[in-house]
């Protein structure tokens, strides 16, 4: 695995994405589908990112297998435009939207197999599925509470008052 680091020694982040205008980017936030990977108009092949993640066990997974540390993972963690997907004035899926999505896919797989294991007889997955579907959230009875708006305390004198104590 390629170090993805800069002659200085930092951890790339907008540097690894095709999105941010580098042609020589190992990766793309373009979600390509089935595919693993997106070519450009000029030929260049990029491994999409949301594919990625979305095939790997975890997260932690996706970070080591992609960029070999999860420190540099969460470096882009940190990055609002990877949470988001905003780059450039262009949308793209970003990793809250990742996170969905390999949330849903990992409760339609359990719910694939306890399907599976009420086919094949097994009562208490069957009442575990009527028991989810069952489950409401219950309000209280009566009014609901006035909430009450929390006092601010200080003014800008007070505020000066304590920074001159200092």
């Amino acid at each position: 695995m390629s170090n993805y680091k800069s002659t200085s020694g930092q951890a790339l982040t907008q540097g690894l994405f095709y999105e941010w205008n580098n042609q020589e980017a190992p990766f793309t936030m373009r979600d390509t589908g089935l595919e693993a990977t997106y070519t450009s108009r000029k030929g260049n092949t990029y491994t999409s990112l949301p594919y990625l993640y979305r095939n790997s066990n975890s997260e932690y997974d996706c970070a080591i297998e992609l960029l070999g540390s999860w420190e540099h993972w969460k470096k882009l963690c940190g990055l609002d435009w990877f949470l988001t997907g905003s780059i450039m004035n262009a949308q793209f899926t970003g990793l809250n939207d990742w996170r969905a999505e390999k949330e849903l896919s990992e409760e339609s797989k359990a719910k694939q197999v306890l399907m599976e294991a009420i086919e094949a007889g097994d009562i208490q997955a069957a009442k575990f599925i009527y028991d989810k579907k069952t489950k409401t959230t219950t309000t209280k009875a009566g009014r609901p509470e006035k909430k009450v708006p929390t006092k601010t305390k200080g003014t800008v004198l007070t505020l000066a008052k304590n920074l001159a104590n200092k």
